[in-house]
């Protein structure tokens, strides 16, 4: 038989145990915000400056000296105007290369292996030059008939001063949206990318300079790290007559 003592006792644990699982679901991918670029080699707890300093969890850096499929995983669907193969997926040396292919609107696509929440991240990418088509560094949900999502979207139009937007969604709903204009053609070179993504705030840096910075419509959900190159049907241009790529130096995240 209970006493009102033991019920006490039973309630004070349940609530006792609610709440930590509560500090779980909330902390455990937590970061505060961070300087305005990562360092080679990576972004926080002492590996060259940046951050997810507070996360607790140490920065993954992927420097894709060798390509582990099970650690960045192909896409393999319809996107746009053509079909995301894990065939155009390849690496090279220390690059990992999504191809735009000759003759085709097809493209490429990775994603990290688990979600993050509330952290930072970026690319050294450089884009191809192939009018009509996008290359993208985002932050997915992948949810059942919803989606939370950040992205980067460089215009791969070939074209100095480049074009770049940046956006989020909640609950597959547009809640930011904006296109900025880069000092450089995307395709000439590499360029870091990087999206700051806190409780309170989404902001996007290029080469450690701040371009946007949004404190309303953030999402809240966490999402797989992504990149891809594509060709959506609101944009034209002809099918590149040779291969084009999409070049991955790192990713730090």
């Amino acid at each position: 038989m209970f006493t009102s003592s033991c019920c006490l006792r039973n309630c004070f644990l349940m609530i006792t145990l609610a709440t930590l699982a509560g500090c779980v679901e909330e902390g455990s991918l937590l970061g505060p915000d961070a300087p305005a670029s990562f360092a080679r080699g990576g972004n926080g707890g002492g590996n060259g400056g940046g951050g997810n300093e507070g996360s607790g969890e140490d920065p993954i850096v992927e420097e894709f000296d060798i390509w582990d499929p099970s650690a960045w995983i192909a896409g393999n669907h319809p996107l746009g105007r053509g079909w995301l193969d894990p065939a155009n997926v390849s690496h090279e040396s220390t690059t990992l290369l999504l191809a735009l292919p000759a003759g085709s609107y097809d493209g490429a696509e990775i994603r990290s292996a688990s979600r993050v929440r509330f952290r930072n991240v970026e690319v050294r990418l450089r884009s191809p030059s192939a009018p009509g088509s996008i290359s993208a560094f985002f932050l997915y949900e992948f949810a059942p008939r919803r989606n939370d999502e950040i992205d980067i979207e460089i215009l791969n139009q070939g074209t100095d001063p480049g074009q770049i937007l940046f956006t989020t969604w909640i609950g597959g709903r547009q809640t930011n949206h904006i296109a900025k204009t880069l000092p450089f053609d995307p395709a000439t070179g590499f360029h870091d990318y990087r999206i700051e993504w806190s409780r309170e705030r989404v902001r996007f840096l290029v080469d450690g300079v701040l371009m946007q910075e949004w404190t309303t419509g953030v999402p809240r959900d966490a999402m797989y790290v992504m990149s891809n190159a594509w060709w959506p049907t609101w944009l034209s241009g002809p099918k590149p007559g040779t291969p084009r790529l999409h070049e991955i130096d790192r990713i730090v995240y």
